[in-house]
């Protein structure tokens, strides 16, 4: 699983979250650095959870250019905003969590979005 979270605390927290779940966590602090990573990656993770403003064109360009590369047809990217105009799932994402979230609905989401090997 790939985490993109600007805020470092935030970062930590989710990262940690999902390692005591159980989960393989990759953390980034952007959108570009997870472009990166992506291209660099021998198989895809199996989820992308993606911090989200509306008004971040770095966000935008990010699940544009993931439509781009070959993994984005089996990589699911969960978005998660702080943003009160963003109200509905963006393109190029499965779903849309509002921050702060319940521990136990991140999870929820996470499990039922990510993709099985």
């Amino acid at each position: 699983m790939l985490v993109v979270e600007s805020y470092d605390d935030l970062r930590e927290a989710l990262v940690a979250l999902l390692v005591l779940e159980g989960y393989t966590v990759l953390s980034v602090a952007t959108a570009p650095q997870a472009l990166d990573v992506l291209s660099r990656l021998p198989r895809s993770p199996s989820l992308v959870l993606l911090s989200l403003m509306l008004r971040n064109p770095e966000d935008q360009r990010f699940l544009t250019r993931l439509c781009g590369l070959d993994q984005a047809s089996r990589l699911p990217v969960l978005a998660l905003t702080a943003d009160p105009d963003l109200q509905a799932a963006p393109a190029g994402t499965v779903g849309l969590l509002g921050k702060p979230v319940r521990t136990e609905v991140l999870l929820a989401a996470v499990d039922r979005y990510r993709s099985r090997p």
